[in-house]
C-alpha cells in the first residue's frame, strides 16, 4: 500500500491517524511523517501492521472507532463541551453498538481515573446500580461524572481531593445520560512523578 492508498483507506473508515497508531502500536508523529510531505520511510513490520488493520478489499475496519462527542466535568454540574469529528479506537468487540466516547476533565473521580482519561459511554444502558459510574444530567442541561450509591440514592465523587461532595438525588430532576463502559488511558497522559 502506497501513503495515497493508506490516506484513502483512513478516510473510507472514518479513521484518523491516531486510531491507526492506537491499532497498530505504531508511533503516531512516525505515522503522521510517513503519510504526510515529510515522506518517512515506512518499515516492512510497519506496513505488516497497517496491512494487518486496513485490509483494502474489506472495508470494514478490524478495530472498531467510537466517535468522541466533547468532554464530561468530573467536579460539580457543569455544562459539558461539545465537540465532533474525532473518533477512538476501542479494541473490546463487545463495546455497545451506540457508544461514544467523553474526556473527563476535573479531578472528582481521580481514585479512579484521572483528568484527561476517555470514557466510553453507553447512552443505553440507563438503570442505575450501586458501584456502577455514569454521566449524569441535571435540569439545566448540565452534566457530570460520578459513581452511584445506593441507601440512600445519591452520586459519589471517588476523589483524592476532600473538598468533593457527594450529591444527593431526589432534590432535583436528573436524567441518566448513560453508563460509562470503559476507560482508555495513554500512558503519557499520566502524572509525571517526582522523585
Amino acid at each position: 500500500m502506497t501513503p495515497t492508498q493508506i490516506r484513502a483507506e483512513l478516510d473510507a473508515r472514518n479513521m484518523s491517524i491516531r486510531d491507526l497508531a492506537e491499532a497498530t502500536g505504531i508511533a503516531e508523529n512516525k505515522l503522521t511523517k510517513s503519510l504526510g510531505k515529510v515522506g518517512r520511510r515506512i518499515t516492512y513490520d510497519e506496513m505488516q501492521a497497517i496491512q494487518g488493520v486496513l485490509d483494502p478489499a474489506d472495508l470494514e475496519p478490524r478495530i472498531r472507532t467510537v466517535p468522541v462527542l466533547g468532554s464530561v466535568p468530573a467536579g460539580k454540574f457543569t455544562a459539558a463541551l461539545q465537540t465532533g469529528g474525532r473518533r477512538m479506537a476501542v479494541s473490546d468487540p463487545e463495546t455497545p453498538h451506540n457508544a461514544y466516547a467523553l474526556t473527563v476533565v476535573g479531578n472528582s473521580m481521580d481514585l479512579i481515573v484521572p483528568n484527561g482519561t476517555m470514557l466510553v459511554i453507553d447512552p443505553d444502558d440507563k438503570a442505575l446500580w450501586p458501584g456502577r459510574r455514569y454521566v449524569i444530567e441535571n435540569a439545566d442541561g448540565e452534566t457530570t461524572f460520578k459513581e452511584f450509591q445506593a441507601d440512600p440514592a445519591r452520586l459519589v465523587p471517588c476523589s483524592s481531593d476532600d473538598s468533593h461532595r457527594e450529591i444527593l438525588l431526589g432534590d432535583e430532576p436528573i436524567k441518566v445520560v448513560g453508563r460509562v463502559y470503559s476507560y482508555s488511558l495513554r500512558d503519557s497522559d499520566l502524572p509525571m512523578r517526582r522523585t
